[in-house]
């Protein structure tokens, strides 16, 4: 084989490898978007510069498209949070409180950026973030930095990492200095 064959060969080796390796938000969106409804445990560490040890608490993350995200606390208590529609629903000690999300942006804004997550709408996140994806398809962190200004007063970036299609983490870096990290299991 001539060296002009052989460098025939290995540019159209890269050019049909190259959109099979592309990975992009839209590619990420995409894988994200296939996944079914889903119920997985949860293990979320608050860290904060008064605390000497971070908080440790567990329970179960629910997604049920197209928007109904529920964050069910079972340890240290019990405790639940359910996004649904435009409402938020606490529930604590038996009681619940209905909040509208219209009336909290930082919540409208946190509501948001779990649901485009979990469901693959960038449209959605890209209402109230700036998005930065970086990695591969096997290994993927996606930064959301919030472009209204009265939201970055609390929340620095939230950084969703995982494979493929998978949520695999949500750390949440507030303004303070404060953070959580939600690992799924």
């Amino acid at each position: 084989m001539s060296r002009v064959s052989r460098l025939l060969v290995l540019l159209l080796a890269l050019g049909a490898a190259s959109p099979a390796s592309a990975f992009d938000l839209a590619r990420l969106m995409q894988l994200i978007s296939q996944s079914p409804a889903s119920e997985v445990p949860y293990v979320e560490k608050k860290y904060s510069a008064l605390l000497s040890e971070p908080v440790v608490s567990s329970g179960r993350l629910v997604y049920r498209p197209p928007d109904i995200v529920e964050k069910n606390m079972e340890s240290p208590r019990q405790e639940g949070y359910r996004i649904a529609g435009r409402e938020l629903v606490v529930t604590r000690n038996g009681t619940q409180k209905r909040i509208a999300l219209a009336s909290q942006p930082l919540l409208a804004a946190f509501a948001a950026s779990l649901r485009g997550v979990l469901s693959g709408d960038a449209k959605l996140l890209s209402e109230y973030f700036r998005l930065a994806l970086a990695g591969t398809e096997a290994d993927w962190k996606l930064e959301l930095t919030p472009i209204d200004e009265e939201i970055a007063r609390y929340v620095e970036r939230i950084v969703v990492s995982g494979r493929a299609g998978r949520v695999a983490g949500i750390e949440v870096r507030e303004a303070s200095g404060d953070r959580s990290v939600l690992q799924v299991r």
